[in-house]
């Protein structure tokens, strides 16, 4: 019976928990700021910051969806390690590992070649969509990228979580071909 009444306990206190993180509540109040509880208006403020010095772009994953279902021409790549890349990923996704921490050197941001990385954005005009589990590992891919000179780069808000709780579709098939 104790057990019983402290695990009803702790889930009433993991649900009345004021400063659970939602992604989608990130998405919709990018515009304002204030609505968000502290730990999601760090995560917003992280991404702004690091748009803002290095170029590139933030999508949401109603944005995104939006694009897949029109057919939208772009290349979706999933910077998580291979072993979390085949649990789930978005539909028309590729797999190329990065680093959380972005380093400035190619050999300690990721262990795969350069010329793979180059050879998977493929058109320098298309546009380019990264997305992890909210490592970081994105904001290295995305600097990467424009270093590279792609220009139309961007980092998916709430990235694979994000997606997961707005329930949106998720592939398990992993193609032959293309995947390191």
């Amino acid at each position: 019976m104790q057990k019983l009444i402290l695990f009803i306990a702790i889930l009433l206190f993991i649900g009345c928990n004021k400063n659970q993180i939602s992604f989608i509540n990130i998405e919709e109040n990018m515009n304002n700021i204030e609505a968000l509880n502290t730990q999601e208006k760090a995560i917003l403020e992280s991404h702004i910051k690091n748009v803002k010095e290095n170029n590139y772009n933030l999508i949401t994953t109603k944005e995104l969806k939006n694009k897949l279902d029109s057919g939208g021409d772009m290349q979706i790549i999933a910077v998580v390690p291979r072993g979390i890349y085949i649990l789930g990923f978005i539909k028309n996704t590729k797999n190329f590992e990065f680093n959380n921490n972005f380093s400035g050197i190619w050999e300690k941001d990721t262990n795969n070649p350069q010329d793979k990385f180059i050879e998977f954005l493929g058109d320098k005009q298309k546009e380019i969509i990264f997305y992890d589990n909210g490592e970081g590992a994105t904001i290295t891919a995305a600097i990467w990228a424009k270093k590279l000179g792609y220009e139309n780069v961007a980092i998916l808000v709430g990235g694979f979580k994000g997606w997961r709780e707005r329930n949106f579709e998720i592939s398990f098939d992993i193609p032959e071909c293309c995947q390191i």
